[in-house]
């Protein structure tokens, strides 16, 4: 029996694995603050509300709006997420297009994001060796720059930096055209916004993962005997969740089996998932 190759696709893809992907990421945020723990881009504060697929409020990078504040209440910022399983930093790559699309949309939305304060992020799994070399650190050297000049001689230097990752920012630089209807932003634009574009590698598309292992460890610390059992029911809450673009705060009240159960994980020393 011959197996047509040719008609074969992923069973990633064809499994629904993009979409378990932005569960086990959208969970990931939803655990970390309910046991109090801290997300990237941002300052350590705690983590007040959680918010799936917001394009109802204005957002375009909607898959997760993670918003944090410090104790006092007066400092504030948020995280806004766009998550895919699998992109390509390049000038031509759809998925980056359509991320950067709505991030520059976003980025230039003064009524939902304030630049010294808010972040944008595109997570995703697996990125290649190029991309984890190059893209994420011109990242890395916009937000180390003082100024924009400064930032694109860091870029130009022959000895400092690289052609790969002179084309890294070039396909930042096309892809930002493309969402700004044909217009160069121009190199000032381009350095701010690539200050607050952040760039997410989340091994969470195998069970093996560290991210995983990780979260796991968050939760272990609260519910030392059913740590798989609690993972699988954020995942099933957060599923419901996203499905009808909820927000999920730690004092969230959901729906479980017909009765009504608030979210939590820590409570005076003993905890649960959801009581």
């Amino acid at each position: 029996m011959s197996v047509d190759t040719s008609r074969l696709s992923s069973p990633f893809a064809t499994g629904g694995g993009g979409h378990n992907f932005e569960n086990h990421v959208q969970s990931a945020f939803v655990v970390l603050m309910l046991a109090g723990g801290i997300i990237p881009c941002l300052p350590p504060f705690a983590i007040k509300m959680i918010k799936l697929q917001g394009k109802y409020e204005g957002y375009e990078t909607d898959d997760c709006i993670v918003s944090v504040e410090d104790r006092s209440g007066r400092q504030k910022g948020k995280l806004l997420a766009q998550i895919k399983h699998a992109v390509s930093i390049t000038e031509n790559d759809e998925i980056f297009a359509e991320v950067i699309r709505a991030a520059w949309a976003d980025f230039q939305n003064k009524s939902i994001f304030n630049a010294t304060r808010d972040a944008l992020a595109l997570i995703t799994g697996p990125l290649s060796a190029t991309d984890t070399e190059n893209a994420r650190r011109i990242l890395e050297w916009a937000r180390h720059s003082a100024t924009a000049q400064e930032f694109l001689d860091k870029v130009d230097l022959g000895q400092f930096s690289s052609e790969a990752k002179r084309n890294k920012l070039k396909a930042f630089r096309s892809q930002l055209q493309k969402a700004n209807e044909g217009v160069d932003v121009g190199n000032e634009n381009l350095w701010r916004f690539l200050k607050s574009f952040h760039l997410l590698g989340y091994d969470l598309d195998i069970v093996s993962g560290v991210t995983l292992s990780l979260l796991n460890s968050h939760i272990a610390q609260f519910a030392v005997d059913d740590v798989l059992e609690l993972w699988t029911r954020v995942r099933s809450e957060v599923a419901s969740f996203n499905e009808n673009a909820g927000t999920i705060t730690r004092e969230t009240r959901i729906i479980v089996g017909g009765v009504h159960r608030r979210v939590r994980l820590r409570l005076s020393g003993s905890s649960c998932c959801c009581t």
